[in-house]
């Protein structure tokens, strides 16, 4: 009886023993994962860690590099509009403590913002020689040179960015960024996971603790990366929080249990086990994507802005050279104009100075394309209906598409409204048009769709300027031979064509992005060889109604009056001015001339002849046009003006830079045309 009773209990014995054995080679062996889990997280913190100091330090500091860029491009500035500049350059960034301007014998002159950092002002930077070390090593570099760690006067410790501006030159200097190490990493690391601690160090030094559980011990295992900033190598570690160091131990399985219910528990238990290690595993590959997904999408917005800046520099290049070579042109056609009144009878002579008047109106045509690039050319923007003035183009279409082009209007009959320029908005289509015929030579079909859509974040942060809303798609798509890669990235760019030199100027499409970007709206491409193109506009939406325009009612012929007033004209460029008062002298006018904004009040506020009218240049150093016509309204109540400009600059573009019913000539104009808007509004005033 007591054999047996041993044999019943031999397999039970030998279950729960191996259930203890197992029990606890599967606690050691979770114990152990668990460590592993916890460095392999930590190690992908510390790599976002990297990742994220590195990049955003970058940016913090572009805004610094852009303001000296744009300074040394400028020349001479004043302290006010220095100041001014900075900020607005710094208004986004709060990590800056200060941002100060530091003369070439190593003194700071003005600090932004004053409140707090009043003890900066006049300090000798040079007395340090670690400062002083910095400076002579970014004049001499002309780059952005970071120092390591030193105490501010306002208390703590932090860095100093220093970028060089034109150091050799009297008006030279360096623009000074000030950090504060704890608020500059706080505002990078704020994202970092509750569960970490991190540490930076310049050095042996601690510039940087941060984390919410409690401080690791030393002993704690942390992972390390290196941080590379400039001149600057920081050490980061990261730590996984006390809390979470270690599983709470389970109680042991119990050896008492009876087989079958040990074995269940056990089965269990493992079951358990195997899922929770799955979805630790899943919870680690989902962050490793994560990760992956948030370095993708910033490298594509950091490509976004690259190209974006491209063509803002590229349109200002543009906007610059529209200006001069407007006032260059006003200068060849008014002399033209003029030697073609005296001509007279001379048929040899008149058809000649004819040429070179419809060139110089040819050539003020290509500068109208170059303000569109720039943005800067003066739109009329109203609420109009995108699927009406499609429906009104596109009876135009088909003798311009021919025969073998198959043209498919797709538009939402519930389409929202936009605000723009409908002129421009047509030029924008029919360019695409005329690009899409020209893709398909052989025929094929092309389609204009319209729909309702709306921008996400995600979308829009690989669009820099375009805000997130709803959004009205306008898209023209053919069937033609499509684009490659490279061509889709230079499409835009002012003079890119792929057409024969004979057949296009390469304008087309760079006026369509500056038309666009103007209107508060972006424009993307979707292009394969072979396969066609789809070129897309998004424009705001705007749930104001259409505004329906009448049609001018031409005004009753009047007889030519010979002018008699007297007109102060103020222009900067001296061939202008003198080409100007000429053409007023011809019409009869009495003609007083001013270089600048200050000489014109001068010759206002002094007792001299009465002034009928003021015609002045809209941009101007140092006062600018607009500025006069506000300085001429409370100095002389009713006195009119009549604005002129080569290009408006971009607060000219809002339609609240020249006010409701201001008079305004584009350059260049005819000696005809000046006439008949001098005394449009010369007449004006006497009605």
């Amino acid at each position: 009886m007591r054999k047996n009773f041993i044999d019943r209990l031999w397999l039970p014995a030998i279950l729960g023993l191996s259930t203890v054995v197992f029990s606890l080679v599967l606690l050691q062996q979770l114990l152990r994962q668990q460590r592993i889990d916890a460095q392999t997280t930590t190690r992908a913190q510390a790599l976002f860690v990297k990742d994220k100091v590195e990049s955003d330090l970058k940016a913090r500091i572009q805004p610094l590099e852009l303001l000296g860029d744009r300074w040394r491009s400028r020349g001479n500035m004043t302290v006010a509009d220095m100041e001014s500049d900075t900020v607005l350059a710094m208004s986004g960034y709060p990590a800056y403590q200060a941002t100060e301007w530091v003369d070439p014998t190593l003194h700071v002159r003005w600090v932004v913002p004053q409140k707090g950092n009043e003890p900066d002002v006049g300090a000798d930077l040079g007395a340090s020689p670690d400062l002083r070390d910095v400076m002579q090593s970014a004049a001499g570099t002309g780059r952005a040179t970071v120092s390591h760690a030193v105490d501010l006067r306002q208390g703590g410790r932090g860095l100093l960015v220093c970028v060089p501006v034109n150091p050799g030159d009297k008006q030279g200097g360096f623009l000074v960024g000030v950090f504060r190490y704890q608020d500059l990493l706080d505002s990078i690391l704020r994202d970092v996971s509750q569960d970490y601690w991190v540490a930076m160090y310049d050095g042996n030094e601690e510039i940087y603790g941060h984390g919410n559980a409690q401080p690791p011990p030393k002993e704690a295992a942390a992972q390390s990366e290196d941080i590379k900033f400039q001149q600057l190598t920081w050490h980061a570690q990261v730590w996984l929080a006390p809390q979470r160091g270690v599983y709470t131990r389970s109680i042991l399985p119990q050896i008492t249990f009876v087989g079958g219910i040990v074995l269940a528990t056990w089965i269990a238990f493992a079951a358990f086990a195997a899922e929770t290690e799955r979805f630790r595993a899943r919870e680690v590959a989902g962050a490793n994507e994560e990760l992956k997904k948030e370095i993708a999408g910033r490298e594509q917005a950091e490509e976004a802005l690259r190209e974006a800046q491209k063509m803002e520099a590229v349109g200002r290049l543009a906007g610059g050279v529209a200006h001069d070579f407007n006032n260059l042109l006003m200068v060849i056609r008014g002399h033209a104009a003029l030697l073609l009144n005296r001509a007279g009878a001379d048929a040899a002579r008149r058809r000649e100075l004819g040429e070179i008047v419809k060139t110089t109106d040819r050539a003020s045509s290509l500068t109208r394309q170059l303000l569109a690039l720039s943005r800067k050319q003066v739109l009329k923007p109203r609420v109009l209906s995108l699927n009406s003035l499609v429906t009104q183009l596109a009876e135009l279409l088909p003798p311009v598409l021919g025969e073998d082009i198959r043209l498919v209007l797709d538009l939402n009959p519930e389409l929202g409204n936009v605000r723009a320029d409908s002129s421009q908005m047509e030029q924008v289509i029919m360019n695409l048009v005329f690009n899409a015929r020209d893709a398909m030579p052989g025929g094929g079909e092309l389609t204009i769709h319209t729909e309702n859509a709306n921008l996400d974040e995600a979308w829009v942060a690989g669009h820099p300027d375009v805000q997130p809303g709803p959004h009205v798609l306008l898209s023209v798509s053919d069937s033609g031979h499509g684009m490659d890669r490279e061509t889709q990235v230079h499409i835009f760019e002012p003079f890119f064509t792929t057409k024969d030199r004979s057949k296009g100027s390469g304008l087309g499409l760079a006026t369509v992005y500056g038309t666009v970007r103007q209107s508060g709206g972006c424009i993307t491409v979707s292009s394969k060889l072979g396969e066609g193109t789809s070129v897309q506009i998004y424009l705001p939406r705007v749930e104001e109604a259409v505004e329906v325009v009448e049609a001018p009612i031409a005004p009753a012929a009047t007889r030519t009056e010979e002018g008699q007033e007297t007109i102060l004209v103020v222009e900067d460029d001296d061939a202008v001015r003198r080409m100007t008062r000429q053409f007023l002298t011809i019409a009869g006018y009495t003609v007083v001339e001013a270089r600048s904004a200050p000489e014109a009040m001068d010759l206002l506020q002094g007792d001299g002849e009465a002034i009928d009218l003021v015609l002045t240049d809209v941009v101007m150093p140092g006062m600018k046009g607009h500025e006069l016509g506000q300085q001429l309204a409370s100095l002389r109540s009713g006195m009119r003006l009549l604005y002129m400009s080569a290009y408006t600059e971009d607060a000219a573009v809002d339609l609240g830079f020249l006010g409701p019913g201001s008079a305004f000539i584009e350059k260049p104009f005819s000696p005809d045309e000046l006439a008949r808007k001098v005394r449009e509004v010369l007449g004006a005033k006497l009605a």
